[in-house]
């Protein structure tokens, strides 16, 4: 009986690791590769899969682990994690100006969302629905490790259409109804280590 347990265990560990996709980003950074691993760790009784998204971050020049993220995702689209190509990157340029559909700016994000001139990451949390999806994002502090951003994760969690270093401000644009989409302005204060919301507006859907 024991031995049957254990065979089934081992079976079922066997089958979530043949479920799981890997892809190993050099692209996307001048100083950081980026390996993503999304697994499938649990099955609900309606066959829908759990998954838990891992992004294991590898000094360029050292080739040593520098950071090791992991997080049990929301509700991910089959397609979610599966194609290595669906990937941007504000640093070296890889996919920056490819077509934005549905909202979705891909799984895995590299740019400076902060103004601060280090390298942040945006990763897919759940597919979302009308909205497009929701994303974990986190900030590189002084000492080259990530950090999630609460504010941007819990308060925001759609990209930003559009980035202004100018501006100093981060704006993201969802869907709101049948004709028009919310367009929301943050600005970041590096003083007070906070984001403030500083615009909200109303637009025609695709302007």
């Amino acid at each position: 009986m024991k031995r049957s347990l254990k065979l089934l265990f081992l079976l079922t560990i066997f089958s979530f690791k043949a479920n799981a996709q890997s892809c190993l980003h050099t692209d996307l950074s001048k100083k950081f590769d980026y390996k993503v691993t999304n697994t499938i760790i649990s099955k609900s009784s309606d066959n829908i899969p759990a998954f838990r998204v891992t992004v294991i971050i590898t000094d360029k020049k050292t080739r040593k682990m520098v950071q090791k993220i992991s997080f049990n995702a929301g509700f991910l689209f089959e397609e979610a994690y599966q194609k290595c190509n669906t990937v941007r990157s504000y640093i070296t340029g890889r996919n920056q100006n490819k077509e934005v559909l549905d909202y979705d700016f891909g799984d895995l994000i590299v740019a400076d969302l902060n103004f601060d001139g280090k390298e942040d990451l945006a990763v897919k949390y759940d597919s979302g629905g009308n909205g497009g999806p929701m994303y974990n994002f986190y900030m590189q502090d002084e000492n080259g490790q990530f950090k999630i951003d609460n504010f941007l994760t819990d308060s925001v969690g759609s990209f930003p259409r559009f980035i202004s270093f100018k501006s100093k401000t981060i704006t993201t644009q969802i869907h709101a109804n049948v004709y028009q989409e919310g367009k929301k302005s943050f600005r970041y204060d590096s003083a007070s280590k906070k984001w403030k919301l500083v615009r909200w507006v109303m637009v025609n859907a695709g302007s």
